[in-house]
C-alpha cells in the first residue's frame, strides 16, 4: 500500500473532506488530491501537523497499513 492510500484511508476514517484535511495539514485541497492520487508526496511538516492533530504517530501515516493500526479510541 502506498502513502497515497494512507491519506485517503485516514481522511475516510475521520470522515473528512479533502478541504478539511488540507486545513489541518496547512496545505491546499489540491495538494491533498495530489497526495491521494500519488502525483506528489507531502513534506514532513504536513505529516507532523496531521499526526499531532489526531494524536497518532507519524509512522501510522507513513508505513504500509499504518492507518489500520489506529485504535478506535483514537478516532
Amino acid at each position: 500500500m502506498a502513502l497515497s492510500d494512507n491519506f485517503k484511508k485516514l481522511r475516510i476514517k475521520y470522515h473528512l473532506t479533502q478541504q478539511e484535511l488540507a486545513e489541518i495539514a496547512g496545505v491546499t485541497n489540491k495538494a491533498i488530491s495530489a497526495w491521494e492520487s500519488g502525483l506528489s508526496e507531502p513534506r514532513m511538516g504536513a505529516i507532523e501537523k496531521i499526526a499531532r492533530h489526531f494524536h497518532i504517530k507519524k509512522s501510522n501515516i507513513i508505513e504500509d497499513d499504518g492507518i489500520e493500526h489506529i485504535s478506535s479510541d483514537q478516532v
